[in-house]
């Protein structure tokens, strides 16, 4: 790279850091950062949140314009000259310049995705991001792991062949109903098999990703009395779910994943649709 390439980018990337000199260093090199993983390890109240707020900010304006060495092509010494002595005040038209020459693939709202753990911590991610960037706020995906996937399923959970885009959301205690029925028609103590305990089992296999036969086969190496009981229990709630057209609030999330690794063509969607991954832990 040629001095004046060096000078370019160095002066661009002072300038859009200009735009977030609230930052603290650590912080101001994470909203900078545009292109490739990206790990941010700090405490509660540190503002990890504020960090994802300002780099969706960054690359809404100038895309990777601060994490890049290409220059417009049509850069000129004057254009240098003008982001090398950029004002403290700018004028309108001076600014509508400087995001010109600064701004490199700017990426759309839409092609952002912003996840968090909670409904609190994504309603809260909603209206500061509403409140920074305005109306154009409303187009990116700011969400909670469960809402995403529930958007995906929305979408296209008809290619697993099983369920139907209507699909019914079942509650704790909708499923509580449900355990209870099969383990009085497997002839089974409730007492033994409590529908808490009994959900609990099932949903942590749902969080490894493992099928009731999966399951079963497990509880069969075993020779466990109690899980292979449970393994007859999680395989009828299973099918029971299916034909009702019904997730539970685990489903949510092994439902998508079993979609995402089974669809090439669901799976090529995401991957063209979102240019940035953030995840707000």
């Amino acid at each position: 790279m040629g001095h004046f390439e060096e000078r370019f980018a160095a002066a661009r990337r002072a300038v859009i850091a200009r735009d977030f000199k609230r930052m603290n260093p650590p912080q101001l090199e994470a909203v900078l950062t545009t292109e490739g993983p990206l790990l941010l390890l700090a405490g509660a109240g540190s503002g990890k949140t504020t960090v994802l707020i300002n780099r969706v900010a960054n690359l809404l304006r100038y895309g990777r314009g601060s994490d890049s060495q290409e220059l417009p092509m049509d850069a000129t010494e004057e254009d240098l000259a003008f982001l090398e002595r950029y004002p403290a005040d700018p004028t309108a038209e001076e600014r509508a310049r400087m995001e010109e020459l600064c701004a490199i693939g700017r990426a759309m709202p839409w092609e952002i995705i912003a996840i968090t753990f909670t409904n609190k911590a994504a309603n809260e991610l909603k209206d500061r991001l509403q409140r920074m960037i305005g109306e154009s706020a409303a187009d990116i995906w700011a969400c909670t792991f469960h809402s995403a996937c529930v958007r995906i399923l929305r979408r296209d959970i008809d290619k697993l062949g099983v369920y139907t885009r209507d699909f019914t959301i079942y509650d704790t205690d909708d499923s509580k109903r449900v355990i209870k029925d099969i383990t009085k028609s497997l002839e089974l103590d409730e007492k033994a098999f409590p529908q808490r305990e009994v959900l609990s089992v099932i949903s942590n296999a749902k969080g490894r990703i493992q099928l009731p036969e999966s399951y079963a086969a497990q509880a069969a190496k075993t020779g466990d009395w109690k899980q292979q009981r449970i393994a007859k229990i999680y395989a009828e709630y299973d099918r029971r779910l299916r034909e009702a057209n019904a997730l539970d609030f685990d489903d949510i999330l092994f439902k998508a994943v079993e979609l995402l690794g089974q669809s090439q063509e669901v799976r090529e969607y995401y991957q063209r649709k979102f240019r940035y991954v953030l995840i707000d832990e």
